[in-house]
């Protein structure tokens, strides 16, 4: 059976992470593991985790808690745990972990008591993940935030 486990970022397991890559023809979609690393080094708002699977550094998640941000932000759902960035590395594509990613960002925002999981994607882009999420339970809210598609998923104990 496959153990896949969550890291929090540190100075133990960044080079790991760094050195993950999704797809040639997916780079478009997301920023590569060191800008994302270091822009969220400047954000005291994120989180960031290592996925690992099988105790091989395999992904990344960061969420944002908006409940913490100093102002409204209107990228955020105030209720809703926030996936700024989800990226699987090309070699551990196809094996349930962006999935089980999803998971462990639901049980995250029960855990610290919010309604729900909110993030958005590039839906325009080719190659893009709306369909995996809206299979998982992601509904489309209907706004538009930085040209990408917001979707939003309710815990049933709202």
């Amino acid at each position: 059976m496959n153990k896949i486990s969550f890291l929090k970022i540190n100075s133990t397991i960044i080079d790991d992470i760094i050195e993950l890559s999704v797809e040639e023809s997916q780079k478009q979609l997301i920023a590569n593991n060191t800008e994302w690393l270091v822009e969220a080094s400047f954000n005291d708002d994120s989180i960031n985790y290592g996925i690992y699977l099988n105790d091989k550094p395999a992904g990344l998640i960061s969420l944002i808690d908006p409940r913490i941000l100093d102002s409204h932000d209107e990228h955020f759902q105030k209720e809703h745990l926030y996936v700024w960035r989800i990226m699987i590395d090309h070699r551990f594509q196809g094996k349930g972990l962006g999935s089980q990613a999803i998971n462990f960002s639901k049980k995250y925002a029960s855990i610290i008591g919010l309604k729900g999981v909110s993030l958005t994607t590039m839906d325009k882009e080719k190659g893009n993940a709306l369909s995996i999420y809206q299979r998982i339970g992601f509904i489309p809210t209907g706004r538009r935030l930085d040209d990408e598609i917001e979707l939003i998923f309710g815990l049933r104990n709202e």
